[in-house]
């Protein structure tokens, strides 16, 4: 009986991969790999050793101070600019090598920045740099960056022309007065009219439609909805400008601003080119951390799945391909289960890599193969439980099989002709490790 018993067991290891049969599986290390802090902005200073480079001193709600070091390697979730009094989370590699120094000093991998006290008004500014309807006045711009839509930069001269202006504080005279943080020239020069009326109206309201038209695929019309019930429809153009690059989608609170001057059919709803689109961020979650082949992060707090609408990009912006298994993530998501891990399908995962577009496709292939080789193993792992149980039932029922004792010999015995090398390794590493 013994020697029946012993013959089968060998039979088991010989079909098993040696290393399977014997290393145990990798226990889950359930910390995160990212940390991050949170604080209103105090100081900003360009390094003077490293180009590219700057520091950036953050005080959290307790009072406790670190300097979130910001290179070029630095992901911007959103495209608002640190200022002094900005909302700054910074997110950085908790395993990094760090100087014990007080304020602390962290490499960021990633930023967000919240400003809310920004302002827009949009209108024609005449020579001594008052909107329309006298509402706002620009004072010293020196440090203001000013572009056309197109994202370049201008040089010229601001006055009489129809601008997008974003500011934060401003006195509370008429007109208020304000230097503001960001500029977009809208217009050449004009003769501003004199009849003190904005040369701008804007309609505030949640996307409920968006539609492409048929004749022309490079427009898009959105539907808005505003409290009251009422409903105005926006063209958007290449023209047209984004004051941010989040995402139009059905549900989004937009503001569109369109010139008030121009002579309009009276229907409902209103219709009207975007001249400018404010997009309003709504609070976004934000995980950043390493993901393992099941996409769930390394301190077992969220799985994601990736969705037919999730924007999947590396950080230069260009587009990932495949499926972003076994990496740094950043993952921007809105509603998440309950459960542990929770789960949710993001709006948007970067992957924390920076990557020539060449390399995506082969990237891809790799991360493909990958991913068909763990559904394989998987297989063989059913087959492998399946084999143990089979083995288990017979064992316990030996003595039900006596009379095909010479068939289990023989198939055993042609198993080590077989395998006679991988018996004799298998022997040796037995030894090894009794």
């Amino acid at each position: 009986m013994k020697k029946i018993i012993t013959l089968i067991l060998i039979a088991i290891m010989l079909i098993l991969p040696i290393s399977s049969a014997f290393a145990g599986e990798k226990p889950r290390d359930s910390k995160a790999h990212f940390n991050s802090f949170t604080g209103i902005v105090k100081e900003i200073r360009d390094s003077e050793l490293e180009n590219n480079t700057s520091y950036v001193l953050l005080e959290n709600e307790e009072g406790m101070e670190a300097h979130l070091v910001l290179t070029k390697d630095t992901y911007y979730i959103n495209d608002e600019k640190i200022r002094i009094g900005s909302k700054v989370t910074g997110f950085y590699d908790a395993n990094a090598m760090m100087i014990m120094i007080y304020p602390p000093q962290y490499v960021a991998v990633a930023v967000l920045v919240s400003n809310k006290e920004q302002n827009i008004k949009v209108d024609l500014f005449d020579a001594d740099l008052i909107s329309a309807d006298n509402s706002l006045k620009l004072n010293s711009y020196d440090d203001t960056e000013i572009i056309y839509k197109d994202g370049k930069e201008f040089k010229g001269d601001l006055k009489n022309r129809k601008l997008a202006v974003f500011y934060g504080a401003s006195t509370r005279s008429i007109p208020a007065q304000t230097s503001p943080d960001k500029i977009v020239v809208l217009s050449d020069a004009i003769v501003p009219d004199e009849d003190n009326n904005s040369y701008y109206a804007s309609f505030k309201g949640r996307v409920t439609k968006v539609a492409s038209l048929k004749n022309d695929k490079n427009l898009t019309q959105i539907t808005l909805e505003d409290k009251d019930g009422m409903e105005a429809i926006f063209t958007i153009s290449k023209d047209t400008y984004l004051t941010n690059n989040e995402k139009i989608r059905v549900g989004s609170v937009v503001t569109g601003y369109y010139d008030a001057k121009v002579f309009r059919i009276m229907i409902y709803p209103g219709q009207y080119e975007a001249e400018i689109l404010d997009i309003e961020r709504p609070d976004y979650n934000i995980k950043v951390d390493y993901f393992d082949n099941n996409l769930i992060s390394a301190d077992n707090t969220l799985k994601i799945t990736i969705g037919h609408d999730t924007e999947l990009v590396y950080m230069d912006g260009s587009q990932y391909k495949g499926k972003p298994v076994k990496s740094n993530l950043l993952v921007i998501y809105d509603k998440a289960s309950k459960s542990l891990p929770a789960q949710t399908e993001p709006i948007k995962v970067i992957v924390l890599e920076y990557k020539n577009k060449k390399d995506d496709a082969k990237e891809a292939e790799i991360k493909d193969k990958d991913i068909e080789q763990d559904k394989d193993n998987l297989y063989w792992k059913t087959r492998l439980d399946e084999w143990k149980k089979l083995t288990d039932e017979l064992l316990d029922n030996l003595d039900k099989i006596s009379g095909y004792k010479d068939e289990l010999y023989t198939y055993i015995w042609k198993l080590m002709t077989r395998r006679e090398n991988m018996f004799y390794d298998w022997l040796n590493v037995l030894i090894k490790n009794r």
